[in-house]
């Protein structure tokens, strides 16, 4: 099933919403799904529980991941350009040379985020509830 909702959601960004259908998974549990190198451009994913999943080249530009659990997860060369990861725990998430320019970590934990840089977070939006790596 998940194969398939992935399938129609990657057409439906490719054809600008002519074909396909956007993926809604908000509130699924994803945990320890391989998700490697998924279209998931502007996918709904709020609340919803990506732990130890392998996102890893994933493309999540525009993606709403509010109130989502990451935890774990590897998210290792993704992009999150411009997505919603306010309230998100990102705890324990590899992060190496992921893309987060205009990303929204409103509240979001990356307290213990691994391989996380100053240079990722030069074009993040933030607030006083953000928690960041104590190096950082």
């Amino acid at each position: 099933m998940l194969e398939k909702i992935l399938e129609d959601h990657t057409l439906w960004f490719r054809t600008k919403g002519k074909e396909g259908d956007r993926a809604i998974l908000s509130g699924v549990d994803l945990s320890q799904s391989v998700l490697k190198d998924a279209c998931l451009v502007e996918a709904e994913l709020m609340g919803a529980h990506l732990n130890d999943a392998d996102l890893r080249g994933a493309d999540l530009r525009g993606a709403n991941l509010q109130d989502a659990v990451l935890a774990g997860a590897q998210l290792q060369n993704a992009n999150l350009e411009e997505a919603d990861l306010m309230m998100t725990d990102l705890t324990g998430t590899q992060l190496k040379n992921t893309r987060l320019d205009g990303a929204y970590l409103h509240g979001a934990d990356l307290s213990r985020a691994v391989d996380l840089t100053a240079e990722q977070l030069k074009e993040v939006y933030s607030d006083e509830n953000t928690q960041f790596p104590p190096n950082l």
